[in-house]
């Protein structure tokens, strides 16, 4: 496995993980090209996980973004009028969260740079 988060395998093809899959494409053979507009899976990478142990597949793990709160925090299972099962913040139970990777959401939400700010003040 590639230990390097921004190096990551992926399941997608080469264009699509460089962001140029609505690029230009030389076609020479227009019925190839047409064949290969299409392609998701890097068989590659397809070909290693049919390989590794189940156990063996890193995993992610997802986490809570609270608008309430104001912080990542575990995730919570609440129920809507319905008795479906609903995500919901596992601190205070609010339903206003968005779901992500803990890294990812840190970025997206700013936390890092508004804990430094907060600290800064502190100080």
């Amino acid at each position: 496995m590639n230990d390097n988060p921004t190096k990551r395998d992926s399941f997608l093809a080469e264009a699509q993980r460089e962001g140029r899959a609505s690029g230009k494409m030389e076609i020479i053979n227009l019925d190839q090209a047409i064949a290969q507009a299409n392609t998701i899976l890097d068989e590659a990478v397809v070909a290693k996980f049919r390989k590794t142990e189940e156990e063996d597949i890193p995993t992610v793990k997802m986490m809570v973004y609270c608008h309430d709160c104001g912080s990542v925090v575990p995730a919570g299972i609440g129920k809507t009028l319905r008795g479906n099962p609903r995500t919901i913040c596992g601190s205070c139970k609010s339903k206003k969260v968005s779901l992500g990777t803990e890294d990812a959401l840190r970025r997206f939400y700013h936390l890092d740079k508004a804990l430094k700010r907060a600290e800064r003040g502190a100080a």
